[in-house]
């Protein structure tokens, strides 16, 4: 761990706490570590315009680097430079809206500025995600068509329907996709070979740092990749057992500052050296 030169968090379980909040202790504790020159690189399934407000906060800039998308989008923090983005076609984006449909789940492809729905009565989940992004709706009628980059598509709905939805999806969707879930009521469908291991690689690249450089800190199962790529992966207390099982520490819970509270243990012994 004292090679240590870069950090990357999830936000929503992890990083914020139950009410969306980014504490002052966990804000603090990285705040610190930037001062000190270690990257802080946001990471999340939220679209960009769902997190300048913490790009802020935490005083990022356009030297820095953040994830979202759930790794779909890879880019410097002033939007400027893009280091990967996805692009799923309209087509393959009315087809999965179509097989979820059957499953009585709603659907919503994402691009950089709005979110698209066929589903006339919009899902409440999709209502949540367009609050959560800072993305506008907008309802589409058969015959329309998304002429904008899809970055992700997502499915929303009950656990169970969802369950059942993703173990006959690949037989029944002709192009190739990645599946994870960042919540039971969520599903993403990203790009094939997306993730956020995958975004941080393009990162380290950039960078010239490697993966036995990067810490980084995860609650739920779009954090695996990641967590297990990372030289040490951290699980909040909150996290899902199948996080903690493959982490290399379980530390508090986002309601109580777990990230702060694991960084200023491992600094405090870190000094003690």
């Amino acid at each position: 761990m004292n090679n240590l030169k870069i950090i990357a968090t999830d936000l929503d379980g992890t990083l914020l706490n139950s009410d969306l909040k980014l504490s002052k202790r966990n804000s603090e504790a990285l705040k610190r570590l930037k001062s000190q020159g270690v990257r802080i690189v946001l990471c999340t399934g939220r679209p960009f315009d769902g997190m300048k407000h913490l790009i802020g906060e935490l005083g990022l800039s356009g030297d820095d680097y953040c994830i979202s998308y759930n790794g779909s989008l890879v880019q410097s923090c002033d939007g400027k430079e893009v280091l990967h983005e996805a692009n799923i076609s309209a087509d393959d984006f009315r087809e999965i809206a179509t097989y979820f449909a059957r499953f009585g789940l709603g659907v919503h492809a994402m691009t950089r500025d709005k979110m698209y729905t066929y589903d006339k009565s919009i899902h409440p989940l999709t209502v949540r995600e367009s609050y959560l992004g800072n993305l506008p709706i907008i309802v589409f009628e058969a015959g329309d068509v998304v002429t904008e980059k899809i970055i992700k598509v997502m499915a929303v709905g009950n656990p169970e329907a969802l369950e059942k939805a993703e173990q006959g999806f690949s037989q029944a969707i002709s192009a190739s996709f990645s599946l994870n879930k960042s919540e039971a009521f969520y599903l993403e469908i990203m790009q094939d070979g997306d993730n956020k291991a995958r975004a941080l690689k393009i990162l380290l690249d950039k960078l010239n740092l490697s993966s036995e450089q990067l810490m980084a800190f995860g609650n739920n199962l779009n954090d695996l990749e990641m967590l297990t790529f990372a030289q040490v992966g951290v699980a909040v207390g909150n996290a899902v057992t199948e996080l903690k099982e493959v982490s290399d520490f379980v530390t508090e819970t986002n309601d109580h500052d777990g990230i702060a509270q694991f960084l200023e243990q491992y600094y405090v012994r870190k000094e003690e050296l």
